[in-house]
């Protein structure tokens, strides 16, 4: 594809292209800060510093499933309602969406802030005081500042919802290089502290999208400002609708990803979070190439099939398929090196060892095949069987991993992993297939 023909072609398409060629270059940039934090923040903390921080920030972003599914819900109803042309609704689905996070977050901060003093998080880290100092400080500061946001990381959706996820992609870049350079910055002044490291890492994302808020509602798009009196307790219906299911999915994600930090942390100790962590970060390089691609189809495949253009659907996912073949190329080459990859990359102060990498590589090949499919059915809005498969997976998350990670330790636990993904691959491959062939019928078409 040369660069003329970027330009060219079905106006959803050309607008996709564009903002797979921003999200490349920012997510590229993004990529290199992520694999820089773990050598900058391991010169900066111990490894079992570092693992307890990496166990915590696993935890506490469960908070952004918190909104009980409404970003997400309001992406497709906005894009929807962009696609009808009506701005009224428009407007209406983003101040409903962002007041109703508002007063969710205000009973969190309250519910958590009374609880604070009675949870022992020591135990629930599987450390103590003597190796971290004050620990109810660090989690209780960072909470307040993921709740902040929680709340203002909607923007995001609003431009995920235009088809512009760059702009997101945007945010989140800029916010993570800010963390990465105050902490850099930390390490040549001050002595390791986690509670620098939780509150900057948290603190970067939220710092942009604060900084975002005026420049989208006041100047780039005053129609969808929100406005109280465009709060609509009946639209929430709509939301939640769509919304629920999503939120059970990101739920489920959230939950299975932190469940295996902990779950790593409480059979083998703290410090085995740390290569568990290390690899999942080397190998996150494909699947964040993969969203990249296949995130602009999301509210692109809402708006094709409102307008009934299936046929666009199909052809793009015909495209996706080309882009998988190569992400799973790149995954088995990143294996071959990944010995020689994490001696240059973390030296020899923490060992990964190739069977853990084997299992990762696998892990991440099921995960970019299995969201590259639901990322359009995501944009069909077909849920339901997905939310199913997604409830029977956390199910059988924690006995089959500890089972598995008892006999094989870490490569055990990521196994389970597997083997629990697996489903949901084969399921989602097989919905898209009938619902874009008019084939789905029952659950399918749910």
């Amino acid at each position: 594809m040369n660069l003329k023909s970027i330009f060219q072609g079905n106006q959803r398409t050309v607008k996709a292209r564009k903002n797979v060629l921003a999200s490349m270059l920012l997510k590229g940039i993004d990529g290199i800060v992520y694999l820089l934090f773990v050598p900058v923040t391991l010169g900066y903390l111990k490894p079992y510093e570092y693992g307890v921080w990496l166990t915590l920030n696993s935890i506490l972003i469960w908070i952004d499933s918190f909104d009980i599914g409404l970003g997400n819900g309001m992406r497709n109803k906005l894009a929807t309602a962009l696609a009808e042309g009506d701005k009224e609704k428009a407007r209406i689905y983003v101040s409903t969406t962002f007041y109703m996070l508002v007063i969710l977050m205000a009973g969190i901060v309250v519910v958590g802030t009374s609880c604070a003093p009675l949870i022992d998080w020591y135990g629930i880290l599987h450390t103590t005081p003597a190796e971290v100092g004050r620990l109810g400080e660090i989690v209780y500061l960072t909470f307040l500042i993921y709740s902040l946001n929680f709340i203002f990381k909607f923007i995001g959706n609003v431009y995920l919802a235009l088809q512009l996820p760059a702009v997101n992609n945007f945010f989140v870049t800029a916010g993570h290089l800010l963390s990465l350079v105050v902490i850099y910055i930390l390490t040549k002044t001050t002595a390791g502290s986690l509670l620098w490291v939780a509150v900057v890492y948290a603190a970067g994302p939220l710092t942009f999208y604060l900084l975002a808020y005026p420049v989208t509602f006041f100047k780039l798009f005053p129609y969808l400002a929100p406005k109280i009196s465009a709060f609509r307790k009946i639209y929430l219906k709509d939301l939640f609708n769509v919304g629920v299911l999503f939120f059970i999915l990101q739920l489920s994600g959230i939950l299975l990803f932190s469940l295996a930090n902990i779950l790593i942390s409480h059979l083998f100790g703290p410090e085995k979070v740390t290569p568990y962590n290390i690899a999942y970060r080397y190998y996150s390089l494909v699947p964040m190439v993969m969203t990249i691609i296949v995130a602009p189809m999301w509210s692109a495949t809402t708006d094709a099939y409102t307008r009934g253009e299936t046929e666009w659907i199909r052809i793009t996912m015909r495209r996706i398929h080309k882009w998988l073949l190569g992400a799973l190329g790149c995954l088995a080459i990143m294996t071959a090196v990944s010995e020689f990859v994490y001696h240059i990359w973390v030296g020899g102060e923490v060992t990964i060892g190739f069977p853990i990498s084997c299992w990762m590589a696998l892990y991440t090949g099921i995960l970019v095949v299995s969201l590259s499919y639901s990322n359009f059915l995501n944009g069909l809005g077909k849920l339901r069987l997905q939310t199913v498969n997604t409830l029977i997976v956390g199910l059988l998350f924690y006995p089959v991993c500890v089972f598995l990670g008892k006999g094989w330790g870490v490569p055990g636990v990521l196994a389970g992993m597997c083997l629990l993904n697996l489903s949901g691959m084969v399921l989602n491959i097989i919905q898209f297939h009938k619902v874009i062939n008019n084939r789905a019928c029952g659950i399918w078409e749910r």
